[in-house]
């Protein structure tokens, strides 16, 4: 198949997208379309200066061609892998699961900040639910440890190293809440523009917390750092 009519192919399946999710009964124009769904499409709005440009290769491809074979804009390798890209990531869209599901270790609201700090020498993990039981409590991260260390460094050390984990969470609790639960089915966009907004309402967010419908009663499935999804594919 030739570029440009791989192009009008993944063309004609992203209109097709826009079509059913807006379900208006008359004809919206494609830049028209990409303008509303950037506001609740998360891959919309991170593709929408390329989607619109795409909207101008496609007439130019379609109307000025000169015959059936040749078309006077013909796109590059680059163009069309783009497209078709955008064209996958909008109706078969990566969710958050498929890459961030883990096992993840979680404690106890009774342990003690030294028992933490032993597990993050000893393991890798730097980020911990709390529970009481089975219920969640909130998230425990070296970050937090080290600036509640620094600010309760007057005292006996070991008497400071040997506070319940559950002191850590409720002092945090003064400040913003620094994690947000997450259904299973969430895109990667989705979950991405999270902390985007986040940053731009200068708010703390350490991480997503992946379960079942985004409940935090249910069990932890995965996890998602600012981190992580630098290293998308």
């Amino acid at each position: 198949m030739r570029n440009d009519e791989r192009f009008i192919v993944a063309f004609n399946k992203i209109e097709k997208f826009f079509d059913q999710q807006l379900n208006d009964s008359r004809y919206v124009p494609f830049y028209r379309a990409v303008q509303r769904l950037r506001k609740t499409n998360a891959v919309i709005n991170r593709y929408h200066n390329d989607l619109l440009e795409f909207s101008e290769l496609r007439n130019a491809i379609v109307h000025e061609r000169t015959d059936h074979h040749y078309t006077i804009a013909d796109p590059h390798d680059d163009i069309v892998a783009s497209i078709e890209k955008i064209a996958n990531e909008l109706t078969a869209p990566k969710s958050v699961m498929k890459l961030f599901a883990k096992t993840l270790r979680t404690v106890q609201a009774d342990l003690s900040v030294k028992e933490v700090l032993t597990i993050i020498k000893e393991t890798e993990f730097s980020q911990f639910p709390v529970y009481r039981s089975k219920q969640f409590l909130g998230l425990l991260t070296d970050k937090a440890i080290l600036h509640w260390i620094a600010h309760h460094m007057n005292g006996d050390v070991e008497v400071l190293l040997g506070t319940k984990v559950i002191k850590l969470i409720d002092d945090d609790a003064i400040y913003d809440t620094n994690y947000r639960f997450i259904e299973r089915e969430m895109s990667i966009y989705q979950a991405e523009d999270i902390f985007i907004n986040a940053i731009k309402k200068h708010k703390r967010l350490d991480a997503l917390l992946i379960t079942e419908t985004g409940e935090p009663h249910e069990r932890l499935l995965g996890m998602i750092t600012p981190n992580d999804l630098i290293h998308i594919p």
